[in-house]
């Protein structure tokens, strides 16, 4: 979910479609680059990497290289990092460059590259795709995976790395900077204006009085996450990382890496105080914790926003920003009476987005009013993690079947409107 701030005014967004299964797709930077003498001659590149004899697979020689760069890394050593790549390949070695810094800034604890496939000839080079494990902040945190592509070429009998893939993950696109408290790891881009460092202090308060509100709610699920990581966005890293978003009401999203791992992604613009900013994380950690790193049925969108409005609404600052929409929404008659709205349209207006998330909130409110918050969070298990249909949960959680439920969630819902 994505929630936007307009003074005055409710807030909401919604992580598309989209972009909720943007992780697994990488932005291919190959392209010429596997020739391996494009843009230099063979003989005119600078001799680095192990020995590969002719007729022999560089398959060993590039697992080598990945472990001596992963050793590097881990280690603080820069150049050790960038010693495979070719001082004449700039573009390839600006860009390893600013990755080790942004990783170095988020403390990088684990880190292994492996090449576990032979490698493809590609030209006169060869291809090999390999697998990227990782994680920061502790010791013993949990792997990441990924998977990325790799060129490679042999320069008078020495291997050299001539292309990397490029992911839109932040610490792959922007050189970053980090804040670290003792919940949650905060970080924005290190050369621009835009986010400035008072923005990620801002920022970090504000997560760190989020975490623990969402903590409590993580012992439903799988436990709190070893750490929540909050990505600062400036316009041009808005529109960059994790291929951006296409809804021009969003503020922040969750990006689920996998099960277990959750990026957030925060819209500069929308950091405006610290309240508010306390309420927008609060709302986007309860997707850390309630999802778990999965994606969400798309039919369930009115419960998946609504339970993290309902875990963000502690003191009714979510309710105070809503209800002025719903309000509007119900008196107009834009209300259909149904308590599971479908998420907004890509270009749906502020007022509507936050009237259907207000609308969420206030049913999702009603289930836990009535039946008790353990009762709401079996009952968004059932629909949500392990994708029941709503009567079934219904009549295994809450007793009764959902039509009953459903229509005195609605007279709630109105009666809160109409008051």
């Amino acid at each position: 979910m994505i929630r936007s701030q307009q003074p005055g005014r409710g807030a909401v967004a919604v992580l598309s479609a989209t972009a909720v299964t943007a992780f697994t797709v990488l932005v291919a930077l190959l392209l010429s680059l596997y020739a391996p003498a494009t843009a230099h001659g063979a003989a005119g590149l600078t001799l680095t990497g192990p020995v590969v004899r002719p007729g022999e697979s560089p398959l060993d020689a590039i697992r080598d290289v990945l472990a001596r760069q992963s050793e590097a890394l881990l280690r603080g050593d820069r150049d050790g990092y960038l010693r495979a790549i070719p001082v004449e390949r700039q573009e390839l070695r600006e860009q390893a460059g600013q990755r080790f810094d942004s990783l170095t800034a988020l403390h990088v604890r684990r880190w292994t590259l492996t090449a576990t496939t032979m490698p493809e000839r590609y030209g006169d080079g060869w291809r090999q795709a390999v697998g990227v494990a990782y994680c920061f902040g502790a010791d013993d945190c949990t792997t990441v995976d990924l998977r990325v592509d790799t060129a490679w070429s042999v320069a008078r009998g020495r291997l050299q790395l001539v292309a990397y893939e490029q992911t839109t993950r932040p610490w792959d696109t922007t050189r970053l900077t980090a804040k670290v408290g003792a919940r949650v790891t905060v970080a924005g881009p290190a050369d621009g204006e835009q986010v400035s460092p008072a923005t990620l202090d801002l920022v970090l308060h504000a997560a760190e009085a989020a975490a623990p509100i969402d903590d409590r709610f993580a012992t439903s699920f799988e436990g709190p996450p070893q750490r929540y990581f909050v990505y600062v966005a400036g316009d041009a890293q808005w529109l960059r990382w994790y291929d951006g978003t296409t809804r021009s009401y969003s503020a922040a999203y969750a990006m689920p890496l996998q099960p277990g791992a959750t990026d957030v992604v925060l819209n500069v613009r929308d950091v405006r105080s610290d309240a508010g900013a306390t309420l927008l994380l609060t709302h986007e950690f309860a997707h850390v914790v309630t999802l778990g790193g999965t994606v969400p049925p798309a039919q369930a969108f009115w419960l998946t926003e609504g339970i993290a409005e309902y875990i963000a609404d502690g003191d009714g600052a979510a309710t105070r920003q809503n209800l002025p929409a719903v309000r509007g929404y119900v008196t107009d008659g834009r209300w259909d009476g149904s308590v599971t709205p479908a998420r907004p349209a890509k270009d749906a207006s502020l007022d509507d987005a936050t009237a259907r998330y207000g609308i969420a909130l206030l049913a999702v409110r009603y289930l836990a009013q009535r039946y008790g918050e353990p009762k709401l969070l079996a009952f968004f298990t059932e629909v949500v993690r392990r994708r029941q249909p709503l009567d079934a949960a219904s009549q295994s959680v809450f007793g009764t079947d959902w039509q009953s439920v459903s229509k005195d969630a609605a007279a709630s819902v109105r009666a809160a409107a109409t008051a």
